[in-house]
């Protein structure tokens, strides 16, 4: 991917010195911190998520089938996801 970011000349110059001190390319190094940034952001979101679920899991009543459960799952699902009208 290319990509043109445009920043300031005093953060440009601490960029590429951070890259000479990482002995990187300035792109390159600038390509790892965004890598990092994502992979960061997918586990923290996979956490939020599964202390979501553990939140959701301690208000079921104890009587509530595996059915009920998946199909409110189902409709949970369907209230946030976009809706999306396909065109051929």
């Amino acid at each position: 991917m290319n990509l043109n970011i445009d920043l300031s000349d005093e953060k440009t110059a601490a960029l590429a010195s951070q890259a000479r001190a990482a002995h990187m390319p300035t792109e390159r190094y600038l390509a790892h911190i965004v890598e990092n940034a994502l992979d960061r952001q997918h586990r923290r979101s996979a956490e939020q998520l599964g202390e979501h679920l553990t939140l959701m899991a301690s208000h079921i009543q104890q009587d509530t089938t595996t059915e009920q459960m998946e199909a409110a799952l189902e409709e949970a699902l369907a209230a946030v996801r976009p809706h999306r009208s396909w065109r051929l």
